[in-house]
Parts: C-alpha cells; structure tokens; sequence
C-alpha cells in the first residue's frame, strides 16, 4: 500500500507542476494575443454600443452615405459583411459549447 501512495504521490506532483508549466504558457500567449486583438475589442466595443444606442447606427449610416469618397462605403460593407461572418461563426460556436 505505500508503494502505491508512493507512486500516486509522484504521479501527483507531475500533474501539478505540469498544469503551472501549461498555466505560464497560456498567460504568456494571452500577452501577446492581447496586444495583437485591440482592434478586434474596439470593434466590439463600438458594437456594443450601438446595439445599446440604435440611434448611433443611423447616425453613422447617414454619415457612410453623405461621404463623396467611395473608398469609405466600400470598406464599411467589407467591413458588415466581415461583421455579419463573425456573428453566424459565434452562434454556430456557442451552439457547440451548450
């Protein structure tokens, strides 16, 4: 019985000190994901708050539409419909999770 202990005992620490190894990996990928995905959280941000403020979308949409430059309405429908495939792509993800 204490052979057993014993060897459950280094199975154990291996396990422990693995998951800190595996814990240091992650926070040092999270740094540099971190500073990588700004745009990304600032785009969300500004979804957020137009989804709270709907008026805000119309407000942008008029301002889109009274641009002269065409480059702008292009990059904002490039930028709905890259939107639009994150949104199917998140639905589709948490389908999963649940």
């Amino acid at each position: 019985m204490n052979k057993r202990l014993k060897i459950l005992q280094r199975r154990r620490e291996y396990l422990v000190s693995r998951a800190a190894a595996e814990r240091g990996e992650i926070s040092y990928i999270a740094i540099h994901l971190q500073k990588r995905l700004w745009l990304v959280d600032l785009a969300l941000a500004v979804t957020r708050a137009i989804r709270n403020h709907p008026a805000m979308a119309l407000r942008s949409a008029t301002l889109v539409m009274s641009e002269r430059q065409n480059k702008t309405l292009i990059w904002t429908a490039r930028l709905l419909t890259a939107w639009e495939i994150f949104d199917a792509m998140h639905k589709q993800w948490r389908r999963r999770q649940d």
